[in-house]
């Protein structure tokens, strides 16, 4: 994957919000899903978590920054989200620190595509200025759950969710 990638699509998402989110373009998710790939964090294509229940991803994955609660239920049914959404420190001394935040496109149950568009740009943005330094620190620092979060919200937002 070229350096700029991941950047260049949180760039073109961002530029296209209103007319995606208004249903007047198509939302390309499978351009979403091959940059969460590319990341090499998961153990697994990210297209290969939405079958899996909450309590397999736990067991076998998961960073514990997501809030996994109903374990029977399959990770797409998830409201919670891990946004990547800072970066600080100092490549040269192999210092990489990134921060997160919880969000819930499902607030009173109702689901609002506009933060989960959020989730997968701003977090693609913070993503790609680290890869496009320093991809190798990138896939040691990232968080499982934060690449997750953004192939299920890339998912809801695929399934009109």
């Amino acid at each position: 994957m070229e350096k700029l990638d991941t950047m260049m699509l949180a760039d073109d998402l961002a530029l296209s919000q209103d007319k995606i989110l208004s249903g007047e373009q198509h939302f390309d998710a499978d351009a979403v899903y091959k940059v969460i790939d590319g990341l090499n964090v998961l153990n697994n294509p990210i297209k290969d978590y939405f079958n899996m229940t909450e309590e397999q991803y736990y067991e076998a994955e998961s960073d514990h920054k997501l809030t996994l609660i109903k374990l029977s239920n399959k990770l797409v049914d998830l409201h919670d989200r891990i946004l990547t959404n800072h970066v600080d420190g100092y490549v040269d001394k192999d210092e990489i620190n990134l921060t997160y935040n919880h969000e819930n496109p499902y607030e009173d149950d109702i689901y609002n595509p506009e933060i989960d568009y959020h989730v997968i740009i701003y977090s693609l943005k913070v993503i790609g200025a680290v890869q496009s330094i320093a991809a190798k620190d990138l896939e040691e620092v990232l968080s499982k759950d934060a690449v997750l979060s953004l192939g299920l919200a890339t998912y809801a937002l695929e399934h009109n969710a």
